[in-house]
């Protein structure tokens, strides 16, 4: 089987922590990006952190990747 890469949007969230964690664990992906504002507090050989400003241009020319899981959202605390 051909290894795909991922790329997780909200990967520090409580929703995109979760996905983030079954594809690094998923034998479907070599690669697994994360853009964050901030680093995340985990270390796998098939993550790729890019630590980002989220003002900048076009993704898809950054990005390369063959799924896209987008994890984008708040809790209710947080959103008040």
């Amino acid at each position: 089987m051909m290894q795909k890469s991922a790329l997780v949007l909200g990967a520090s969230g409580l929703v995109g922590s979760e996905v983030l964690k079954l594809c690094l664990a998923s034998d479907n992906y070599n690669k697994v990006i994360a853009p964050v504002r901030s680093p995340l507090i985990m270390n796998h050989k098939k993550l790729v952190e890019k630590i980002i400003d989220f003002e900048m241009p076009p993704w898809d020319e950054l990005f390369p990747v063959d799924h896209v899981y987008c994890c984008l959202g708040t809790t209710i605390k947080k959103a008040g």
